[in-house]
């Protein structure tokens, strides 16, 4: 059965929490946190921007995920790409890469509990680690989906792998508006 993690509905001030080491620069990574004591510790999304004013001026956020694993010589990649409408001359408004190294089994673990929850808290965070405000998602992200291809890629990969240098040729093969326009 699912972990019902709806948050109650009522305003929230999240400035009590502050995430430290984040990486320079915009993106998503994934957390556990515990946001409501009812519900426990779960698994969030922190979504990185060192300029948020934009993302703060809306109450509903429309978020979407594109996901994918890309095949390098030094092993598979997987990315997700969260994004924002509206399209504006072929790409999204607002976009962030989130790249994952798939024969990590922390990878799997934390898309497990993902899919194993009814919702998806998607933390908004400055640049200095500082949770700006919690947009809450009813779980239609397909996780299980996404696990089951990450599980897939760790048992058809034959070996060791070197994700450092995968990533960097996965960065130099694709780029955001071709790997928005791949089918599911």
């Amino acid at each position: 059965m699912p972990l019902n993690n709806r948050i109650a509905p009522e305003r929230r001030d999240w400035s009590h929490i502050v995430f430290n080491g984040l990486p320079p620069g915009p993106g998503v990574y994934f957390e556990e946190a515990a946001l409501d004591e009812r519900i426990g510790v779960e698994a969030v999304a922190l979504l990185i921007d060192p300029e948020p004013s934009e993302l703060l001026t809306n109450v509903n956020l429309n978020l979407n995920l594109k996901s994918g694993i890309a095949a390098t010589a030094y092993g598979p990649v997987l990315f997700l790409i969260w994004w924002i409408p509206p399209i504006i001359n072929g790409l999204p408004s607002a976009f962030y890469e989130q790249v994952m190294n798939p024969l990590y089994f922390k990878t799997s673990e934390v898309l497990c509990r993902l899919a194993d929850q009814t919702h998806l808290h998607v933390l908004l965070v400055d640049a200095t680690g500082q949770v700006l405000t919690v947009f809450e998602y009813k779980n239609t992200f397909a996780f299980d989906r996404i696990q089951a291809g990450v599980d897939g890629a760790r048992v058809a990969w034959p070996g060791s792998d070197d994700f450092s240098r995968a990533k960097r040729t996965y960065e130099q093969e694709n780029c955001i508006d071709k790997l928005l326009t791949l089918k599911d």
